[in-house]
């Protein structure tokens, strides 16, 4: 909570609670006129009474107008001057009764009289405690009136003692006051972070439902065709029927791919485990490379293409730089209409910026923000999607340090969507040069053994790896490790899921084979977004491959077990 709303909250507080305490003030006045008519008189306790009665319902006036503009979101100024004002000028009404009058009572009378008005002061520390100057300044007016009142009684030898117990009493209340108001606020602010509590678990709970509805429908779409394009396979007599359906395939998969690499992005960021590998990197090559491939799209799609590029370098994850690319990209190409696509790298004012554009309806001002939320699509979009895209942007943005700015291609119009990253330029030299790529290793004759319990995972990888010439043995538990390497000879390399079943992971099931062959290399394969499995993983210095496991990647692994066994 800010410091305005917090200040809106207290005087808000005291104000509401001044004005429900005005009815049992009112009950107070009259009591004090019945005890003290007889003797101060009856003209004089009448005055009292109806200055007393009037400024109390006066002061609830007063306080109703600051009171509905605070529940607006006003400032507070005005709402604490109104109180301070009218709380002063109550007390200094309610004390002239005592300060008069107190003179003309019987002993037992004014003795009656400060006893009620202690009690009238503690009281008000419900309203006016939350505010400590105000109430020690209202309490000490209204003690004050007393102790004035009894100091004019020349006729008792109690004055001196009763007002040093107004003043102590005063000391204490005020105390007392100080840690009220300390409470309150300790209240007020546990009621805020509460209410911010709610408010994100509703909106997690509101985003849960549309990720289990869309996900349902986006997740079975290719998952559907997967299953119908297996019939097909099944049945296909003719080798042009399993090319169309390998392709159809392929592009299923690719999607399903997609989505799911999505969800794990994006509960990798949350999770904290994906961090950015920032290098001084030239971005010319990624700009030309997407080129060639998103012009190649946009032709085939009868849509307009136009890329500009400048040279520069950068500080950067060239990885997530290119996700962020591709998202940003093949949001234009899915929303933005029939027209044109753009791709822009310009070097502005030292800065590098990169513009992805099209010439579609664009993005309404008031939408701007909320699209880069969880699953959010617009109400005019009408294309398959999760609503991921933008929300990935933003956080990788974030990861990189880039500012991240949308607008409008024609702003006259308002169409076309223009999204523009831009980050700070770096200079380049001959050591932050990026590394070629490297030939595919040769994999052949490396014997890996593969853990993990589900069988289709086992068959799919034994088939890969096979292809790439390894000698392989599979095994879905700690107790088939044995019986598997039997079979395969001594492993070069394991490759193991890290979670095996509820009671077993990876790691403890090749615990045993690890000891006894300490030259066997290990490659953990894994989903889990936990910290403390993550740092427990990077503590046992093994590599780790995300699922879903890019192949490039895990053979480019694999190729170093067998550089080091050549």
């Amino acid at each position: 909570m800010d410091a305005e709303s917090y200040e809106r909250e207290l005087i808000g507080f005291a104000l509401a609670q001044a004005a429900a305490a005005a009815k049992l003030a009112l009950v107070g006045v009259l009591i004090l006129v019945a005890v003290t008519w007889h003797d101060v008189g009856a003209w004089g306790v009448a005055a009292w009474g109806v200055s007393a009665a009037g400024t109390l319902l006066l002061r609830n006036r007063l306080i109703a107008r600051p009171t509905d503009l605070l529940a607006q979101g006003r400032p507070a100024p005005q709402a604490r001057r109104v109180l301070w004002a009218s709380s002063l000028v109550l007390s200094a009404v309610l004390a002239s009764l005592p300060a008069a009058g107190l003179p003309h009572m019987e002993t037992e009378v004014g003795l009656l009289v400060t006893l009620f008005f202690c009690c009238w002061g503690a009281a008000g520390m419900s309203s006016l405690g939350i505010v400590p100057r105000l109430y020690t300044s209202y309490l000490g007016v209204m003690l004050g009136g007393v102790a004035l009142g009894w100091a004019r009684d020349f006729t008792t030898s109690l004055s001196p003692a009763i007002m040093g117990g107004l003043l102590m009493y005063w000391l204490v209340l005020s105390a007392f006051g100080h840690g009220f108001s300390r409470r309150v606020a300790e209240g007020i602010a546990i009621r805020a972070e509460n209410a911010q509590l709610v408010k994100q678990l509703s909106a997690a709970n509101a985003a849960k439902t549309r990720f289990i509805m869309t996900a349902s429908h986006d997740l079975r779409q290719p998952l559907h065709a997967i299953g119908l394009l297996g019939g097909v396979l099944a049945r296909a007599t003719s080798a042009e029927d399993i090319h169309r359906a390998r392709e159809a395939l392929s592009t299923a998969l690719e999607g399903l791919q997609q989505l799911f690499s999505a969800i794990l992005d994006l509960s990798r960021m949350d999770s904290g485990t994906l961090r950015p590998d920032l290098r001084y990197v030239p971005i010319a090559p990624l700009v030309a490379r997407l080129d060639i491939e998103y012009r190649a799209l946009c032709l085939e799609g009868g849509r307009r293409w136009e890329c500009r590029a400048e040279t520069a370098h950068v500080r950067t994850d060239l990885a997530l730089l290119e996700r962020v690319l591709r998202n940003l990209l093949d949001n234009a190409l899915k929303h933005g209409g029939d027209g044109g696509v753009c791709l822009a790298l310009s070097t502005p004012s030292g800065q590098v910026m990169l513009e992805v554009s099209d010439t579609g309806p664009g993005i309404p001002v008031e939408e701007r923000e909320r699209v880069f939320d969880e699953f959010y699509r617009s109400r005019d979009v009408t294309s398959a999607g999760m609503g991921l895209g933008l929300s990935i942007v933003q956080r990788l943005a974030r990861l990189l340090h880039a500012e991240l700015r949308m607008e409008f291609v024609d702003p006259v119009r308002r169409t076309g969507t223009r999204v523009m990253l831009v980050l700070p330029m770096a200079q380049p030299s001959d050591e932050q040069a990026v590394e070629p790529a490297v030939a595919l290793p040769d994999l052949h004759g490396l014997r890996v053994l593969i853990l993990d319990d589900e069988a289709a995972v086992l068959d799919a990888t034994r088939a890969l790896l096979e292809q790439w010439g390894c000698v392989v043995a599979t095994c879905r538990s700690g107790s088939e490790v044995a019986g598997a390497v039997q079979r395969l000879g001594a492993p070069h390399v394991a490759l193991t899921d890290y979670r095996l079943s509820p009671t077993e992971n990876g790691l403890a099931a090749l615990e045993a084979l690890r000891a006894e062959q300490p030259e066997m290399g290990c490659v953990i394969v894994t989903g889990e977004s936990d910290p403390a499995i993550r740092q427990r993983l990077a503590d046992e210095g093994l590599p780790v491959l995300e699922k879903p496991v890019d192949p490039e990647e895990l053979r480019a692994v694999l190729g170093l077990f067998r550089a080091m066994d050549d």
